[in-house]
């Protein structure tokens, strides 16, 4: 058995390095036009989770757990790829307004085969959930949705229609992150650990990226140069390190 310290041994030093060559690059965005950077990566972000979940996913003959458990998370990140694509195409560069609804019902229909795969895991390792994982299921979600609920509260948007709108967005992210606490403490004490606990840490930085999305589009305030762009590709640029991770581990 591996202990939580001995499992966590250097897997943290690939995140932080890519977290803080994000914030890099958000700051010389400061200063320079990185407008094109950050559209590429946008779409390029998630393809490259998708396939590299396909290859994590042949790496165990799509056995009936990992095997199938990647290719759904593999659908997911292709389903955003999509719904980024939609945006950029159609609503970015051909002013098609319409298609916007498009594209946010393709990266919120992306969650339920990232949950998939999680709760795949999740059931196949334990029958029941004890109590604190339970309460990691209920209480994570809970509190970001209770903590971005007052935010736009105090903040007082011109179009309060907007909180309505982004709501299930922040919702599904969080109800993920949820799920990832929980399979992290499922794993805490495998070989797996640290592939798990790269996993939570993308996920993590994609849930708060997802937050800061939704609160500045809701107040009107969303650009290219916003930080949430940074949290978000950084988290799939972490996950893929995640699969690959879990590749070497078993």
């Amino acid at each position: 058995m591996l202990t939580f310290s001995g499992g966590l041994r250097e897997s943290y030093r690939i995140p932080v390095a890519v977290l803080v060559a994000g914030v890099g690059i958000y700051l010389l965005g400061t200063v320079s036009d990185l407008t094109l950077f950050t559209r590429v990566a946008i779409v390029a972000a998630p393809a490259a989770v998708a396939v590299s979940c396909i290859w994590t996913s042949k790496r165990y003959d799509h056995s009936r757990v990992f095997g199938r458990s990647y290719i759904l998370l593999g659908a997911g990140y292709a389903v955003a790829f999509a719904g980024e694509m939609v945006y950029f195409y159609y609503v970015d560069h051909l002013r098609l307004a319409a298609y916007a609804a498009l594209g946010d019902a393709l990266i919120l229909s992306s969650y339920p085969f990232m949950m998939a795969h999680i709760a795949i895991n999740v059931r196949y390792f334990a029958e029941r959930l004890g109590a604190v994982q339970k309460l990691l299921l209920a209480g994570v979600p809970g509190a970001i949705l209770a903590g971005y609920s007052v935010v736009l509260t105090v903040a007082s948007p011109d179009d309060p229609a907007g909180f309505y709108y982004y709501l299930p967005f922040v919702f599904a992210s969080a109800a993920l992150l949820g799920l990832a606490s929980v399979a992290f403490s499922m794993f805490r004490q495998t070989v797996l650990i640290s592939a798990w606990f790269v996993l939570l840490i993308g996920i993590t930085l994609g849930t708060v990226g997802d937050v800061l999305y939704n609160y500045a589009s809701t107040l009107g305030v969303y650009s290219f140069g916003d930080f949430s762009n940074v949290l978000w590709i950084a988290s799939q640029v972490i996950i893929v390190y995640a699969l690959y991770k879990h590749r070497k581990s078993i």
